[in-house]
């Protein structure tokens, strides 16, 4: 018994032995992807949005713009490398709408019903757009809109 118990530990220290033998280097961690060349810099060309506004605070933004769209980032930029350019006119229509959305929640909605929680907004551009390029509207009920 005493035999068969110490080859059972023999056996265990060599296969223990086998398994550590190939890791004499310490595992590193995997290096971190490249810096994005973009990603760092402050958000250029902002004329609707506060001038001091952040990448952190200005990239989930233009996502939720672009959710509640449904739309790609090149719908109102040119490309990802040059997001400051107005050279499509949906980016033009874009800063009119987040004016619009904005007037509404700070002016138009101030006194009406309770208060929007704090950093959040009473309206947005899902309100209307619902995750489509163009609001789907009721047809007018009488000729008359309202």
């Amino acid at each position: 018994m005493r035999t068969a118990i110490g080859s059972i530990i023999i056996l265990s220290g060599l296969v223990l032995g086998v398994s550590v033998q190939g890791q004499g280097q310490p595992v590193q961690d995997p290096p971190p992807p490249p810096a994005r060349g973009r990603a760092q810099a402050p958000p250029q060309n902002l004329q609707v949005l506060p001038k001091d506004m952040t990448r952190q605070q200005l990239t989930p933004l233009m996502r939720s713009i672009a959710g509640a769209l449904g739309v790609e980032c090149t719908h109102c930029h040119v490309s990802m490398q040059n997001q400051a350019a107005d050279d499509k006119p949906t980016k033009l229509v874009a800063r009119k709408m987040i004016q619009m959305t904005m007037a509404i929640n700070t002016e138009f909605l101030k006194e009406i019903g309770e208060p929007a929680a704090a950093g959040a907004q009473k309206v947005t551009c899902f309100t209307c757009h619902r995750g489509a390029l163009k609001p789907l509207t009721a047809p007018a009920a009488g000729g008359s809109e309202f």
